[in-house]
């Protein structure tokens, strides 16, 4: 069970417990075998492990038919995975298109869009996943070559990726764009200043993207995948007993929560913020009210 709000969660963000009940793992509203992608094109940056890795065989119980992996490291083991779970799930065995991929490099990140573009003609959902989390460090005690290169990645990654598939994503499509960001946007945690003001900038940065391609379709949102102990945190045994009690969720979660929100256009959605945790038929109802206030969106109250 994730943690009640008496106990003390140093990831506490806003909203944390906006629905109840809230989840640490998959449950049968967002079970992808539920939805029906067929047709569908998607394009997972950061792949090839943790999070990624679910979101590709998620996307594939869904039966999306076009899977494009943007990846460093080897995604051979991935795609026969991507296969088995298809085949499993009786689907039609998706196209996969696994592309070695750069998200720091403007040219990687071009010529991937341009190979999509090629083999597939066109994309539905891209989902920028791929992100670094580095050791918490005090600002004074920071490299400054390594704080700015968690911006690289999370931030400046985030704008090529996007920047690169638009184009592609207006010739038509469900234009639907999932940026990975954090509950850490709206937090201040000692150490963590460059990742967190990063997170910030995304979702800002997601508002932006609506705002300039909104009136020609595009649903860009944000989405909290959950405190993880994946690779990229260190796993389980790198997480500190500080937060051990509150890293507690599964990447299977935030991989059948991105299935449950593009499986159809929810144009109401974009711009905003959406925590994984949150009990997502609950959130659909609350629709209404998230729209008349302008809700899941950062802004300053005075």
């Amino acid at each position: 069970m994730p943690p009640q709000p008496h106990e003390p969660n140093p990831l506490r963000g806003p909203g944390d417990y906006l629905t109840d009940p809230v989840h640490n793992d998959t449950y049968p509203a967002i079970d992808p075998l539920t939805a029906d992608l067929a047709g569908k094109s998607v394009f997972i940056s950061g792949a090839s492990r943790g999070i990624g890795r679910a979101m590709s065989l998620s996307f594939a119980k869904a039966g999306a038919s076009f899977i494009a992996l943007g990846a460093r490291g080897d995604m051979t083991s991935l795609v026969e995975e991507i296969m088995k779970v298809a085949t499993a799930a009786k689907r039609t065995p998706p196209k996969v298109l696994p592309i070695k991929f750069d998200v720091t490099a403007q040219e990687s990140i071009d010529n991937a869009a341009a190979v999509v573009d090629k083999e597939f003609g066109k994309i539905d959902v891209v989902i920028n996943n791929a992100g670094v989390f580095p050791a918490p460090t005090k600002i004074a005690d920071t490299d400054p070559d390594d704080w700015w290169r968690t911006w690289t990645i999370n931030v400046r990654g985030t704008y090529l990726v996007t920047r690169a598939f638009l184009p592609l994503m207006l010739k038509g499509g469900d234009k639907q764009i999932v940026n990975v960001c954090s509950v850490g946007a709206h937090l201040t945690l000692p150490g963590v200043s460059a990742y967190q003001t990063g997170k910030l900038a995304q979702l800002r940065f997601t508002e932006f993207i609506s705002t300039e391609y909104g009136d020609q379709g595009v649903i860009p949102f944000c989405i909290h995948p959950g405190n993880i102990p994946t690779e990229m945190t260190g796993g389980p045994e790198g997480i500190s007993d500080h937060f051990k009690h509150v890293v507690v969720e599964t990447p299977q979660l935030s991989a059948d929560t991105i299935i449950y929100l593009v499986k159809e256009k929810r144009q109401w959605l974009a711009g905003r913020y959406i925590n994984c945790t949150w009990d997502m038929p609950q959130i659909m109802a609350m629709k209404d009210d998230i729209v008349k206030g302008d809700k899941l969106k950062v802004r300053m109250v005075l």
